[in-house]
C-alpha cells in the first residue's frame, strides 16, 4: 500500500490552517479581498516553515472558481488539480534543476499566452536563489512588466543570494520560525489525529530537534510514531537525539568545575551515538539561554524551551554571575569551531569541557567595587593596630589620623603607615624615615604637616629624622608591602600576585 506521511497528510489547504504565520496569511488575505495581490512576491525563511504550501493556496485563491476569494473552496474543479498538483496553469520549478538561462527563455515564451484553464497563470519557483547570474538577468524584465494573467512566487531559504534588482521588484514575505510551544501544539494534535497519546517530554524533545521547522517536526514525529516510541527515553532512542536531562546534568558539572562527571557524561553521549557536534552547538545555546535567564528572568519570548527546563535552568543561573556564564560561553563558542573542523571531535569537545570547568566564579563590576569600598573602610583600623607604639602615646588619636590622611592624601597614608619609627606625644609627630624617600619632596612634607594641623589644631608640628638606607632595605620594603593587609586583601579580591614593585609619586 502506499502510506502518505505526516508532513503532506497534514499540509494546509487553506491560509487558516497554516500555523505559525499570522503575520503572512493575515496580509494576503487582505489583498485578496481588495484585489491587491503583487505580480511578484517572494517567500523567505528556513526549510519547512510553510512557503510553498502557503505559494500553492494563494495559487488556489486565486483561481478559485469562487473567486479570487481569501480562502480557497478547494471542492472546485481548480482547487483539486493545484492540489493533486496537475493543474496545467500553476507551474511548479525547481531552481537547483533548472538554473539556467536558457529555462528561462523558455518560461518568458510561455507566459505570453493566456491560461488553458484556470484565471491566472502561476510560477512557483523555489529555491530560486539557485539561479545563475546571466538567468536572473533574463528574469529582470519579466518580473517588473509581467502579462495581467501572470503572477510570480518566487521562494528561498537565502535571500541574502538574490541579487538586489530582483529583490526590488518582489513583495518580501519574511516566514518566522516556529516557537518550540507552538510546535508541541501542533504536534500533540497531529498525534492526537492519528490516535496516539505521546507524553510532553517527548513531544518537546522532538519540537527543539526540529530547530523551528514544521515539517521536520512531522518527520521526525512520523519517525518516532513507526518505531512504536511514546516516552521520552523511547524517542531519544528511536531518534539518536541528545536527551535534555544529560545536557542540563552536562553544564550542572560544569559549573560546579567537576571534570570527572562532565567527562563521564560526554563519554556517555558518545557511547550512545549522539552527534558530538550538535552537543557542542546545544552546549554554545544552552549557557547563551542561561545568560538570558540570569539578566532577564524567565522570558519565554528570548528563551525558547519548555517551562519546566527553563526552571531549572534558572536555578542554575542564580549560582553563577553574568560575567562567569560569558566566559563559559565564549569558551564553547570558540571550541564549538576546533570541534567542526577536528578529525576526533570527541578529544575536542573533551578538552573544551575540561577548559570550561577551569573557569572560576568571575566576581560583578558591582561586587569588586563593593570589596574595595569595605577594605577601604577597614584596613586602616587594621594597619594601624599592627604597627607597634611607644608607651604614652595615644593610638586611637594616631589611627584616627591615618584614615583621615588615607582619605585626604591616599599616597602619603599608605607611606606614614609603612613607616615603623614614628613618635606621637600628643603634640610633636616625630618620624625616622629613609633618604630619597617620599617626604624629601617639600610639598609632601607641606602636604603632611597640613594634614596634622587641619586633624590635630594648628599647635602641633612634625619632625623628621632622615637616615640612611641600609643595603638589604629593598628586600625589607618588598617584605614589608607583600604583608601590608591592605596588598594581601587585594591580592585575594583579584585572585592575583605581586609581580613587581615601582614607586609612584602622584599628586594630590
Amino acid at each position: 500500500m502506499s502510506y502518505l506521511v505526516l508532513a503532506r497528510k497534514y499540509r494546509p489547504q487553506t491560509f487558516d490552517q497554516v500555523v505559525g504565520q499570522d503575520h503572512i496569511t493575515s496580509t494576503l488575505k487582505r489583498a485578496l479581498a481588495l484585489g491587491r495581490v503583487a505580480h511578484a512576491l517572494l517567500f523567505s525563511g528556513i526549510r519547512g516553515v510553510g512557503k510553498t504550501s502557503v505559494a500553492r493556496i494563494l495559487a488556489k485563491a486565486l483561481n478559485c472558481e469562487k473567486g479570487p476569494a481569501e480562502n480557497p473552496c478547494n471542492q472546485c474543479p481548480v482547487c483539486e488539480e493545484i492540489t493533486a498538483g496537475r493543474a496545467v496553469d500553476v507551474y511548479e520549478i525547481d531552481g537547483a534543476s533548472n538554473r539556467g538561462i536558457d529555462e528561462i527563455r523558455d518560461l518568458r515564451e510561455n507566459i505570453r499566452f493566456m491560461p488553458v484553464r484556470a484565471r491566472y497563470k502561476v510560477y512557483i519557483i523555489d529555491e530560486v536563489h539557485m539561479l545563475t547570474k546571466e538567468a536572473f538577468n533574463a528574469l529582470l524584465k519579466t518580473l517588473e512588466e509581467p502579462p495581467a494573467h501572470v503572477f510570480f512566487i518566487l521562494a528561498t531559504t537565502e535571500a541574502h543570494r538574490i541579487p538586489l534588482t530582483i529583490l526590488s521588484r518582489c513583495q518580501r514575505y519574511e516566514f518566522r520560525r516556529l516557537p518550540v510551544r507552538r510546535l508541541v501544539d501542533h504536534l500533540r494534535r497531529v498525534a492526537a489525529s492519528e490516535g496516539v497519546e505521546m507524553a510532553e517530554a517527548a513531544l518537546s524533545l522532538i519540537a527543539q530537534a526540529a530547530e523551528g521547522s514544521i515539517r521536520d517536526a512531522l518527520s521526525l514525529l512520523d519517525q518516532a510514531l513507526a518505531a512504536g516510541a511514546r516516552s521520552e527515553e523511547e524517542v531519544i532512542d528511536a531518534l539518536g537525539l541528545i536527551s535534555r536531562r544529560l545536557l542540563v546534568d552536562l553544564i550542572e558539572a560544569i559549573l560546579a568545575s567537576d571534570a570527572q562527571t562532565a567527562l563521564s557524561l560526554v563519554g556517555q553521549a558518545a557511547d550512545f551515538g549522539y552527534d558530538l557536534l550538535r552537543l557542542s552547538e546545544d552546549l554554545v545555546r544552552s549557557f547563551r539561554d542561561l545568560t538570558i535567564l540570569k539578566v532577564c528572568g524567565a522570558d519565554e519570548v528570548l528563551v525558547n524551551l519548555p517551562s519546566e527546563e527553563i526552571g531549572r535552568l534558572e536555578s542554575l543561573a542564580r549560582k553563577v554571575s553574568v560575567e562567569s556564564l560569558h566566559l563559559y560561553f565564549q569558551t564553547f563558542l570558540r571550541e564549538h569551531e576546533g570541534v567542526r573542523r577536528s578529525a576526533l571531535p570527541r578529544l575536542a569537545l573533551e578538552m573544551a569541557v575540561i577548559k570550561a570547568c577551569e573557569v572560576k566564579n568571575v566576581l560583578g563590576l558591582e561586587e569588586i567595587l563593593k570589596e574595595i569600598k569595605r577594605l577601604h573602610s577597614s584596613t586602616a583600623q587594621s594597619m594601624v593596630a599592627s604597627t607597634s607604639l611607644p608607651s604614652g602615646e595615644t593610638p586611637g588619636d594616631l589611627s584616627g589620623f591615618l584614615s583621615f590622611l588615607k582619605e585626604k592624601h591616599p599616597s602619603l597614608g599608605a607611606y606614614l603607615n609603612q613607616v615603623k619609627n614614628k613618635v606621637w606625644d600628643g603634640r610633636v609627630l616625630r618620624l625616622q624615615v629613609p633618604k630619597g624617600g617620599l617626604l624629601e619632596h617639600k610639598d609632601r612634607r607641606q602636604s603632611l604637616e597640613a594634614a596634622l594641623k587641619e586633624f590635630f589644631g594648628p599647635e602641633v608640628t612634625l619632625e623628621l629624622d632622615f637616615q640612611e638606607e641600609e643595603p638589604n632595605n629593598s628586600r625589607n620594603l618588598r617584605r614589608d608591602i607583600l604583608q601590608d593587609p591592605l596588598v594581601q586583601e587585594t591580592v585575594k579580591v583579584f585572585n592575583a600576585r605581586v609581580t613587581g614593585f615601582k614607586p609612584h609619586l602622584r599628586k594630590e
